[in-house]
């Protein structure tokens, strides 16, 4: 995996919302390779008001996975949150956007909620550096 610094990244509302789902989703107990899937499959929908949150059934997210893969016209897969997501970031992924996700996630913030707290542009194709994500990215102290 590439080395990149915080400098050399740029995060847009795609990469967050694919990785909270993600470090959401291992958060809850889903093997690596499930949480990076579902991951995938809520960026290619959007930020639907039921990912992310208790409640959603195994059929929802089905039905949205289908959709989605509809939608790209190929079918969704970890490898494909890989070469999206965490291949785009090299090492910065690993060494800090996934563990601050986990975090947020952790701290039982919402995906619009994680998106106010780093305040990414509601602007579309909005972008942050790395190191903004990295300053903003502080889970409030409850």
């Amino acid at each position: 995996m590439a080395k990149k610094t915080a400098d050399d990244v740029s995060i847009g509302k795609f990469d967050i919302l694919a990785t909270y789902t993600y470090a959401k989703g291992l958060l809850d107990g889903l093997d690596a390779e499930e949480a990076r899937e579902r991951g995938m499959v809520a960026a290619v929908m959007g930020a639907k008001a039921k990912l992310g949150r208790p409640g959603g059934t195994t059929k929802d997210y089905h039905e949205d996975k289908s959709a989605a893969e509809k939608k790209k016209k190929s079918t969704i897969t970890a490898a494909s949150f890989d070469r999206q997501v965490a291949d785009k970031m090299g090492t910065y992924f690993e060494e800090t956007f996934l563990p601050a996700l986990k975090k947020l996630a952790g701290a039982g913030l919402s995906y619009d909620e994680v998106k106010r707290l780093v305040k990414i542009p509601r602007v579309w194709g909005a972008k942050l550096s790395g190191e903004k994500f990295k300053e903003r990215a502080v889970a409030p102290k409850k």
